[in-house]
């Protein structure tokens, strides 16, 4: 499981976040919960799209990121998270042709699963491939 250590500090009416191991991500929140959950979509979304040229390193461990924040600061582990990163990860438009009586079962599937049509052809793209 892939984890990065944030070091997490009190500004004046929120808590910033910050990645020694990636120095493009500075994010906040009004509290201690939005910060993590701000810096959660962050990485997340940093992992999918990257940074032109650049790659990121192993994720450093706890006790050199705890050595790194000063006092007052609170180090916590970053797990990206998988949804997430499907929400940022590129699409692209493409067109197929479905049978009509076909499409109104996915339709009929989709309502009742609540899916649109892009998420259910992509779990039956995903499932077919894993078979």
């Amino acid at each position: 499981m892939l984890k990065y250590y944030a070091i997490f500090y009190q500004l004046k009416n929120e808590w910033a976040v910050r990645f020694p191991d990636i120095d493009a991500i500075h994010t906040s929140g009004k509290d201690m919960e939005e910060a993590f959950d701000m810096a959660t979509d962050a990485l997340s979304a940093i992992l999918v799209y990257g940074r032109k040229g650049r790659e990121y390193k192993e994720p450093s461990s706890f006790q050199s990121v705890l050595a790194e924040a000063k006092d007052g600061e609170h180090v916590m582990a970053i797990i990206p998270d998988e949804s997430i990163m499907e929400e940022y990860r590129p699409k692209k438009r493409v067109n197929v042709m479905v049978p009509v009586d076909l499409l109104e079962k996915i339709d009929k599937a989709k309502e009742e699963k609540g899916l649109d049509r892009s998420k259910l052809f992509c779990d039956a793209a995903e499932k077919y491939r894993a078979a």
